[in-house]
């Protein structure tokens, strides 16, 4: 990240506002990433950076730092104060800002500020801290019954990892780091086995801690946060703790009622069809939908009624038909009406 400006990996002004920053992260984490783009080194590399910019810019405190004293303000051991009283003596003695661009050496009891910053950003003062790694995001999508039972799931994504070479300090023997270039990590493929908690719906996150981004100077690696798409199921659909199940049954189940087995997520059940049933009519089937983790409250299971209209167009079937439509009263459409 050495010499690259945040706002400009995100494409935005210094002067944006926290909205737009995680709406322009998004987007770019959306088209960047690594499940989206499957060994493609170039877009791992740079949902990293979109990773690290969003991390800075969304921290008021980071953002704050960066933009007073540029990525060296978020290294660990950081004294702002003491960064602030060296850059007021460099700049009474006629030399440039060391934030601000290049000027003559400025030095401090025999020490250059090269040697000052390096004393700052070594992490091995007793009031350095590392820098916390950033969280990352990976979209999810899973079926409908996986959601609401649970399980676990493997999935494989491009990860950032701390380099082995400077040990995620990015410079080693002095001198910049030939490995990680800098950027205190390298990329690794990896296979993780996730369980999904049950219950999760669509926009439900996932936490697996210290997955994420690995820090700097020892400090703590970020999250990984799991964003949840369930995929829509052809007869089962969700409605908070509900669940709306799509049943067919035959015109003389309809009309003499009857029973029949539908399936529900804790098994088969046994259903009884009251006589002279609608086609669309609904059977609630208590406790028998979503269980909620946190307060174990769970939903109700709806039986959708279908009539089934048989397709055979043999004479038999048309001499059946032509006795229903005798039994008819009235007109079923006399009610409608604009």
């Amino acid at each position: 990240m050495a010499g690259k400006d945040l706002y400009a990996i995100l494409g935005v002004g210094r002067s944006a506002s926290a909205d737009e920053i995680k709406k322009a992260y998004r987007r770019l984490a959306q088209k960047f990433h690594p499940d989206r783009n499957p060994d493609n080194k170039k877009a791992a590399d740079r949902f990293k950076e979109i990773s690290v910019a969003h991390d800075t810019l969304s921290n008021p405190r980071k953002r704050s730092l960066y933009d007073e004293f540029g990525v060296e303000g978020l290294q660990a051991g950081f004294d702002p104060e003491r960064a602030r009283t060296f850059r007021r003596r460099a700049t009474r003695g006629g030399h440039a800002d060391p934030w601000g661009g290049a000027g003559p050496a400025w030095s401090e009891g025999g020490r250059s500020f090269s040697d000052v910053l390096n004393e700052m950003f070594s992490g091995l003062g007793r009031q350095a801290r590392g820098v916390p790694g950033a969280d990352l995001e990976y979209p999810l999508e899973i079926d409908l019954v996986d959601a609401i039972r649970g399980r676990s799931v493997v999935i494989t994504l491009e990860q950032p990892s701390p380099c082995p070479v400077c040990a995620g300090r990015e410079r080693t023997a002095g001198r910049g780091c030939a490995s990680c270039h800098g950027t205190a990590t390298v990329t690794e493929r990896v296979r993780l086995t996730v369980k999904i908690p049950p219950g999760v719906d669509t926009a439900s996150r996932v936490r697996l801690a210290g997955k994420g981004e690995p820090g700097q100077f020892g400090g703590p690696a970020g999250d990984l946060w799991l964003i949840i798409k369930v995929r829509p199921h052809p007869f089962l659909e969700r409605r908070g703790l509900d669940l709306y199940l799509d049943v067919p049954i035959t015109v003389g189940e309809a009309v003499r009622g009857a029973t029949v087995t539908v399936p529900t997520l804790g098994g088969k059940v046994k259903v009884k069809i009251p006589p002279g049933s609608q086609s669309g009519r609904t059977l609630r089937l208590r406790e028998l939908g979503v269980r909620d983790v946190k307060t174990q409250a769970r939903g109700d299971l709806l039986v959708r009624l279908l009539v089934h209209v048989p397709t055979d167009g043999t004479e038999r079937v048309r001499d059946a038909l032509e006795a229903i439509e005798q039994a008819y009263s009235d007109d079923p459409r006399r009610h409608l009406h604009l």
